[in-house]
């Protein structure tokens, strides 16, 4: 009989099946845990992080840059209710990841250990962290373990990927238990993909066959899926323009001719075009969230009847969630959209998509878009605008790129203004808006990715709120650059604050001491203290030798970039603020 720990145990699955990072921060309730590293480092390297919602973040960028699982593992207590932000971020944009958290021991249930939460339940851990992910183990009986980490992982990454947690007792940790049938990894998950009906796939080639403006939204799926050649495909048999959601960037390479940019509030005027006057639309893995519907307001972005929506998702719950749907099709993206090309070929005649009168109009309304934009992107202001920001950031890195963003109007403009060309090459905190992301998911998605350059652009204010993980960026010499979009506040709530109740009727957004004047943080010290590379730009012509600078410091690098804060991005959808009451009875009198 061989007998390995519970922990040994853990630790061999993850080996298995390939996994390379651990992100965490050990504590007592962890510590047989982070001992079973001791052995295997050379084969999983524990990354220590400065806070536990880094590890879960750092894991999310990791498998969003490259869809290979990593996990992250903390203490009890604090620990462990520091990832919630992170779970939940992954849980809401479909990343996948696995927690392994400590919890209070099996001999001391109920006993009020220290950082053990149990007024109300034996043991409430379970409860706090189960909406923010797949599913939630805990392994009360050693014998267990095995079984539950080949379910841990096969639910995280099948179906709808997400992130998973198992909770440990730290006795349980240190537990021997008898292995002889441990789990082959990957002999416990489905093999293949799932298509969609061939019946209703050919019912959905007919109409979009029939179609006279077809056109496809491409969500997250279709990249989770590895459908991004497919889609392309489909669009140019179709002569379909294409427009993504915030997930679906980069599902399409954006200097093709059919891409036709996004639709809703932060979108593109084309993309609204085409969702609003497509008489057939094919949306592939996506969730129809209010931002990207215009908070459903008819005719802003999609006019969903009399448009007939066809909808492809690997998760039930989406489809006909938010419009009817005329054919709802359950399946794979990739799997799906092959059938569906299949389909069409035997009735669809190949055109030269660019002279069809429906692509014409929308190629037309791109360059009047574009256009539209080279007075922000040229713009010699000082400070630079952030679209001059981008452009310049644009024209130094590689097509093969991948940055990182997170909620605000750094988030907006790097969405609407910053193309990409590959798939997982743009990373943001999407349905869950977290601030604090960008920094510590870069991380992950530098190790993911190591030959790749990797660029987060926070802005300053969520880059206060994770600034610390530069310290682990520093320490394991993981040399992302990150530039701060610095307009010396919260202006994006600033700016939702005058939509909502009225021009400059803000409060609490602007950095400001009491005296009004700006408290403004000197970034590049900051970054100097922690050793990495620093620097500052004011101007729009040092933007591009600073940030060659950076890439070539090959270390971490954080670039402070005053920005000019009147310049906010173009909202051509709506997003729907109701106005306080009074303010409202206020413009009646």
């Amino acid at each position: 009989m061989v007998e390995y720990t519970v922990s040994e145990i853990i630790m061999d699955y993850l080996i298995g099946e390939g996994v390379e990072y651990g992100f965490g921060v050990p504590g007592h309730g962890c510590t047989a845990f982070t001992d079973a590293f001791y052995e295997r480092a050379e084969e999983i390297k524990p990354i220590m992080v400065r806070h536990e919602q880094g590890a879960a973040h750092a894991a999310d960028g990791y498998f969003r840059a490259s869809g290979k699982l990593a996990v992250c593992f903390t203490s009890i207590g604090p620990g462990a209710l520091n990832l919630v932000t992170g779970l939940v971020t992954a849980y809401v944009d479909s990343s996948a990841m696995i927690a392994l958290c400590g919890c209070e021991p099996e001999r001391d249930v109920e006993s009020g250990v220290l950082q053990a939460i149990y007024r109300s339940h034996e043991s409430d851990f379970e409860n706090i962290m189960r909406f923010a992910n797949k599913r939630v183990w805990t392994i009360h009986k050693p014998e267990r373990t095995p079984d539950i980490i080949a379910r841990a992982y096969k639910e995280a990454v099948t179906g709808r990927p997400g992130p998973v947690l198992i909770a440990m007792p730290f006795d349980v940790q240190s537990k021997a238990v008898d292995v002889s049938d441990t789990p082959k990894p990957g002999g416990r998950r489905p093999m293949g993909r799932t298509a969609g009906d061939p019946e209703l796939v050919k019912e959905a080639a007919k109409l979009l066959a029939s179609a006279e403006r077809p056109a496809i939204l491409a969500g997250g799926g279709v990249i989770l899926s590895g459908a991004c050649d497919e889609l392309v495909g489909l669009a140019e048999l179709l002569g379909a323009p294409v427009i993504t959601t915030m997930m679906g960037k980069g599902a399409i390479p954006e200097d093709h001719p059919l891409f036709a940019g996004y639709g809703g509030w932060s979108g593109a005027t084309p993309g609204n075009e085409v969702a609003k006057n497509c008489d057939v639309l094919l949306a592939v893995g996506v969730r129809f969230a209010d931002l990207t519907c215009s908070c459903y307001e008819k005719g802003v972005t999609y006019s969903i009847p009399p448009t007939k929506l066809i909808h492809i998702d690997v998760d039930p719950l989406e489809i006909g969630k938010n419009y009817p749907v005329e054919l709802g099709i359950l399946g794979d993206a990739k799997a799906t959209l092959r059938l569906l090309i299949k389909d069409l070929e035997f009735i669809v005649e190949r055109k030269k998509y660019e002279e069809l009168p429906w692509v014409k109009r929308i190629l037309g309304l791109k360059k009047k878009w574009e256009d539209s934009l080279e007075e922000a992107r040229s713009s010699a202001k000082a400070p630079p605008t952030v679209p001059r920001l981008l452009k310049e950031l644009r024209a130094i890195l590689d097509r093969d790129a991948i940055v990182v963003g997170e909620a605000g109007w750094a988030q907006i403009f790097l969405f609407q203004q910053f193309p990409v060309y590959l798939p997982r090459t743009h990373l943001s905190s999407g349905g869950f808006s977290t601030m604090g992301f960008a920094l510590p998911a870069s991380i992950g998605a530098k190790l993911a990715c190591p030959e790749r350059q990797v660029v987060a652009c926070p802005g300053d204010g969520g880059f206060l709120m994770t600034l610390h993980e530069l310290a682990t960026a520093v320490q394991y010499n993981i040399p992302t650059v990150t530039i701060v979009i610095n307009n010396l506040g919260w202006l994006c709530i600033r700016d939702l604050q005058w939509i909502q109740c009225g021009k400059d009727r803000d409060i609490a957004t602007m950095f400001k001491f009491e005296d009004g004047k700006p408290y403004d943080v000197d970034f590049e010290a900051f970054a100097k203290s922690f050793k990495a590379y620093g620097a500052t730009v004011k101007k729009p012509e040092e933007i591009a030798p600073t940030l060659r600078d950076a890439l070539k410091s090959n270390s971490p690098a954080v670039i402070n970039v005053y920005v000019d804060p009147e310049t906010v991005p173009p909202m051509p959808g709506k997003w729907v603020l109701p106005r306080p009451e009074y303010l409202v009875r206020k413009l009646r009198r």
